[in-house]
């Protein structure tokens, strides 16, 4: 009998796992856009993040965007078959179905990013600082090594040993990629 009950919570158990499941309430979020509007993602399925305005009252229903990108005061994104170029400042929202029609309205209007394009996706953590402390935490043992060698070399140093460039290197990677991650947080806009 004992073992019948074992294996029924074994077989239960296996159910559970085929079913297809969704964390609507975990990976949740709500963030305010370069305007002072608003974009949010209530965590279910399929993987749209609703922009409204904060003060449009144009905008009678949130726009779906499955992914998107900030550029010149304008939110340009796409739901999969219609492409948006919204305006924040006015919340002037064009459609387009066609996307030639959509990348001729992008060049006309100088709205291609020239440097860099910072595209988003519901499903992405929003916040690149906090994915890159929890990561920090996660990879504790390598974090751990990397500081014991800056400490090492930094001693070093600081006794007159051999300077070599690699050291320096070395020495501010780490804050360097604390200080990257902080500025993509502060500025979420493509360049």
């Amino acid at each position: 009998m004992k073992y019948c009950l074992h294996l029924l919570l074994l077989l239960c158990s296996c159910l559970l796992l085929n079913c297809p499941t969704y964390a609507g309430g975990l990976s949740a979020w709500t963030e305010s856009t370069p305007g002072g509007n608003k974009m949010e993602y209530d965590g279910t399925a399929p993987a749209m993040a609703f922009f409204s305005g904060a003060h449009c009252d144009s905008l009678q229903f949130p726009i779906g965007l499955k992914s998107w990108y900030f550029y010149k005061n304008h939110v340009i994104g796409e739901d999969g078959s219609t492409f948006y170029v919204i305006r924040e400042e006015s919340c002037q929202v064009h459609r387009f179905t066609s996307e030639v029609a959509f990348k001729a309205y992008l060049s006309e209007r100088q709205l291609k990013p020239w440097i860099w394009k910072r595209t988003y996706h519901p499903l992405n953590i929003w916040d690149y600082f906090d994915e890159l402390v929890f990561m920090s935490f996660f990879f504790s043992p390598v974090l751990l090594l990397l500081l014991i060698a800056d400490v090492v070399i930094l001693v070093g140093l600081l006794r007159g040993k051999k300077q070599a460039y690699w050291k320096y290197a070395f020495l501010s990677a780490i804050p360097l990629v604390y200080i990257i991650g902080a500025l993509l947080q502060g500025f979420p806009q493509s360049w």
